[in-house]
Parts: C-alpha cells; sequence; structure tokens
C-alpha cells in the first residue's frame, strides 16, 4: 500500500497532465475530491467505467481504504482528468440495496471482467461530467 500511495500514484498523477496520459489508458482517471473532515484537496488515480450518461468507480477491496468514505449520498463536486482534458462532475456514493447498485456493479464487471467486485463493495457514481469554465 505504502509504494501505491507514495511512489506509483505520484507518477500516474504527474503523467496524467502530460501527453503521455495515453500511456494510462482511456479508463484511467484521476479523481479529486475535498475531504470530508479536514477539508484538504486529494488526487487519487482510479478506474472508471461507462455507466449511463457518466461514470462508474469501484473501491476494490474497500475495507483496506479510506479515500471512498469522503462520498456520501448527496453529490459533490469532483475535477477529474481524463484522457489529458480535465472536467467537473458530481460524484455520490452507492451503498448495497440503493437504486442503481446493481447495475453500477454490473457496468465495472462488463468493463473490468477479471476484477473481483465482492458484495457490499463501495461504489461512486460520477454524473454530469463537463468541461469546467474558464480559469477553473
Amino acid at each position: 500500500m505504502w509504494v501505491r500511495n507514495h511512489l506509483v500514484n505520484p507518477v500516474v498523477r504527474a503523467m496524467a497532465r502530460t501527453p503521455g496520459h495515453r500511456l494510462l489508458g482511456g479508463r484511467l482517471l484521476v479523481l479529486a475530491y475535498t475531504g470530508r473532515r479536514t477539508g484538504r484537496r486529494h488526487e487519487l488515480p482510479v478506474m472508471s467505467a461507462p455507466f449511463g450518461d457518466g461514470l462508474v468507480v469501484v473501491a476494490g477491496k474497500g475495507e483496506g481504504k479510506t479515500w471512498w468514505r469522503n462520498f456520501g449520498t448527496v453529490p459533490q463536486e469532483v475535477t477529474l482528468r481524463r484522457g489529458g482534458r480535465r472536467s467537473v462532475g458530481a460524484a455520490r456514493r452507492l451503498q448495497e440495496g440503493d437504486v442503481g447498485y446493481g447495475a453500477a456493479v454490473e457496468a465495472y464487471r462488463r468493463a473490468f471482467p477479471r476484477v473481483e467486485v465482492a458484495a457490499g463493495t463501495p461504489v461512486i457514481l460520477l454524473e454530469a461530467i463537463q468541461s469546467p469554465a474558464p480559469g477553473r
């Protein structure tokens, strides 16, 4: 975990801002959000899958991770860097039993058939993705 958080993720975040972003593939994005308790801005590379008009992100092995806990059922503004472009969207967490949870998990499984998604895995739905206004 330390190697990923302190070595790999910073390299991926930096690469996402360069023409080398093509090497990362079209499904990797950098999700920027504000921590709910600290108010600090965080950037995290995540894999995403298309879902409806937006994207779905799964927090694999979520019990050992904390980033997904920053999202609740009320959408919050996030910034995404994907394919070399920056955009703004809203993110909210879906929990097992919520409307759309099963469909979102299935969309992720279709995109990543080799990835195991355990029951109850935290799911983040990214909606209303658009380019930011000039100057943002």
